[in-house]
């Protein structure tokens, strides 16, 4: 009957994360993940090292909100190439660079999936294909935690422990898009302390070896499996106290070693960029570990501490409480110590980024192996409480609503699910108010909801761009083929009419003058977000969307400059909200390239210095600048009557400067 249970659990996280994988976007990532385990994918299976030999890929359009592949794909009688099967790159170009950055296996596992369900079946489309594998994975999870805490603490506590983990929001977020590392690097981990804690508890050597599968799936993956060492060492230590020597026991950590080379063979054995020179290659990837993983700080790093507690939900974080109590004063009860190896399976992701030296960032992702073995103990806490109440139906009750009330958060956030703060710190408002370093940061996933919204909306031929990021951020098939969707296309002051999307959360309003231009001056069309905050918008640049203090732009009169010691000097006359100026130059035996900055004071003694430098490319539609004899340079509405242009060198073309015009928010300065 647990066996059922347990497959009924997986087969509806399955199912319901399958059916709502196009509600979501590509992690940032992406684009380092899929093309590479295309490369290796083809690799192992064909021995070619490039796409050459396959079909010119063909671009068209997905509608982001369908599951299968669009009609010309399935009606298709040849297999499907991906997006991601991109001919830029190739085996013997990663044979060069993939050192720096995360092993290939779960690349290369998705890429399976893809080449299934969409090159061949089309049944699902190109982008979510590839997130089946972590769907599937997330759902073996949530089986496997039921079975497990169900079998030792009851059938309630197996249900509430698995519901803990379904229902974590980063985690049902995280396992439709981010899908190549950290999810399934949570289920591996935990699937490798589970079948080690199987094997020597039921002194069998099949799960012992199967903990060297899932080490080394986990290792091939990311390498945070390697502080499992801190979990399993102490946990045998405890678990064989006087037992080590006995015959059963030696032979199981004769496995164990055998297992370990298993683990260690699985990863070198699927990552060709290793095989040109292992020590030089292990050495390669241990070194960008190093980088991302470590800091100069000595001091406790409490961030990670501090986001666990206000991003579980509260009745996830009170069963866990309880839960821990229940272990520790049922320690000595707790033969196979089981209890104690689930708090190590919690505590070593978190500590390992909190002691002294660590670095995490972007909240706790990248340590969500913790989460499983805190749903664990959540669900341990459960049964504490039903055995503890003597009115057992109220302590029913009151879980099961708690867990009713956090689905229906989910529901009410969803897709937003990994920007979910809970009410001790307020919520995501709260969390924004407070500034919270990473609020509102979905890592892609929000995009595919506004891409929606364009493709409904936007006219036949309009122009988008990002405010900020980078093309690889979405797929091109997301988008209708008659827009063209490229940054080239920013217009900021101009306002041409572009539409522009972006990912609103901590820092974003003042990465660039573009973002804060939309930011400030421009109404969006579309946002999307959670208690009251947009971590998804859209803005049409157009003059009927400027916010009405900043409609009009007008020439200012009577400007007055000279050129100084190492620039140009303009005099307003008087202090004006500044839009844009433009200098005209003439382009004799000068240089167009050399830089320089843009000061704004309004007394000439105290100068603010633009965060936008000479050159400047952030209104690409007029290219970098200065260039063909004219400089272009935009204002935030600063309020100044100086304007200080320095030129690092005499050589530059804008000593030739021979006219100046300046504009102002003239509503501004009515």
């Amino acid at each position: 009957m647990r066996l059922k249970i347990a497959f009924l659990l997986f087969f509806l996280f399955f199912i319901v994360g399958v059916l709502t994988l196009p509600h979501y976007g590509i992690n940032w990532d992406t684009i380092n993940h899929l093309p590479r385990g295309q490369v290796y994918l083809r690799y192992f299976l064909t021995g070619k090292k490039d796409f050459s030999e396959l079909p010119h890929y063909q671009m068209y359009w997905q509608d982001p909100g369908d599951i299968f592949p669009p009609k010309s794909i399935r009606e298709s009688k040849s297999p499907a190439r991906s997006f991601y099967q991109h001919d830029a790159f190739n085996f013997d170009w990663y044979m060069q660079i993939d050192g720096d950055g995360h092993p290939p296996i779960s690349d290369i596992l998705s890429s399976i999936f893809n080449r299934v369900l969409f090159g061949h079946l089309k049944i699902v489309n190109d982008v979510d294909s590839y997130r089946v594998y972590g769907i599937l994975l997330a759902a073996i999870l949530v089986g496997v935690v039921y079975y497990w805490i169900g079998g030792i603490y009851g059938g309630f506590s197996g249900l509430i422990a698995a519901a803990s983990l379904a229902l974590y929001p980063l985690f049902w977020a995280e396992s439709h898009f981010n899908t190549e590392k950290d999810v399934p690097e949570a289920a591996y981990f935990f699937f490798f302390v589970y079948s080690f804690y199987r094997g020597f508890t039921q002194k069998k050597w099949k799960w012992i070896l199967a903990s060297g599968i899932f080490a080394g799936l986990a290792l091939g993956t990311k390498f945070n499996v390697l502080f499992a060492v801190f979990i399993i060492v102490p946990w045998l230590l405890m678990y064989l106290k006087g037992k080590i020597f006995r015959k059963e026991n030696l032979k199981m950590l004769l496995v164990s070693l055998l297992a370990a080379l298993i683990g260690i063979a699985i990863f070198y054995g699927t990552w060709p960029f290793l095989w040109q020179d292992m020590v030089e290659g292990t050495q390669k990837v241990f070194g960008f570990y190093k980088g991302i993983g470590t800091s100069s700080s000595l001091g406790i790093n409490t961030y990670p501490l501090i986001w666990i507690a206000i991003t579980t939900p509260l009745v996830i974080l009170s069963l866990f409480l309880v839960g821990l109590i229940k272990i520790v004063t049922s320690f000595r009860k707790d033969k196979k110590l089981l209890g104690f190896i689930l708090i190590l399976g919690f505590a070593v992701p978190v500590v390992r980024v909190v002691l002294p030296g660590a670095n995490i960032y972007g909240g706790i992702r990248q340590i969500m192996e913790y989460i499983p073995f805190m749903a664990a103990i959540a669900g341990i806490g459960a049964g504490y409480i039903i055995q503890r109440i003597k009115i057992k139906s109220l302590g029913y009750f009151l879980i099961l609503f708690g867990l009713l009330s956090l689905f229906t958060t989910l529901i009410r956030i969803h897709p937003n699910e990994n920007v979910f703060f809970n009410v001790l710190v307020g919520g995501l408002k709260g969390a924004k108010e407070k500034n919270i370093t990473s609020w509102g940061n979905t890592f892609g996933g929000a995009y595919r909801q506004g891409f929606e919204w364009i493709n409904d909306h936007a006219e036949s031929g309009s122009k988008l761009v990002y405010a900020y990021e980078l093309m690889p951020n979405a797929p091109l098939v997301w988008i209708r083929p008659d827009i063209s969707f490229s940054n080239t296309n920013r217009s900021g002051f101009l306002r041409n009419g572009e539409y522009a999307i972006t990912l609103t959360y901590d820092g974003t309003s003042t990465r660039s003058y573009y973002d804060a231009y939309l930011e400030n001056m421009v109404e969006p069309v579309y946002e999307s977000g959670v208690d009251g905050v947009s971590v998804v918008k859209v803005w049409k640049n157009d003059q009927n969307y400027v916010k009405d203090a900043y409609k009009k732009q007008e020439s200012i009169e009577g400007v007055v400059w000279n050129g100084v010691n190492n620039g140009i000097l303009i005099d307003l006359g008087k202090r004006y909200h500044l839009s844009y100026l433009k200098l005209q130059y003439s382009r004799g035996d000068c240089n167009e390239a050399l830089s320089g900055k843009v000061m704004t004071s309004v007394d000439t003694e105290n100068w603010s210095v633009s965060s936008e430098p000479i050159p400047s490319g952030v209104v690409s539609v007029l290219g970098d600048q200065p260039r063909n004899g004219s400089l272009y340079f935009p204002f935030l509405a600063d309020e100044a009557r100086f304007i200080k242009i320095e030129i690092d060198s005499n050589k530059s073309c804008l000593n030739n400067t021979k006219v100046v015009s300046v504009y102002h928010f003239s509503n501004l300065d009515q």
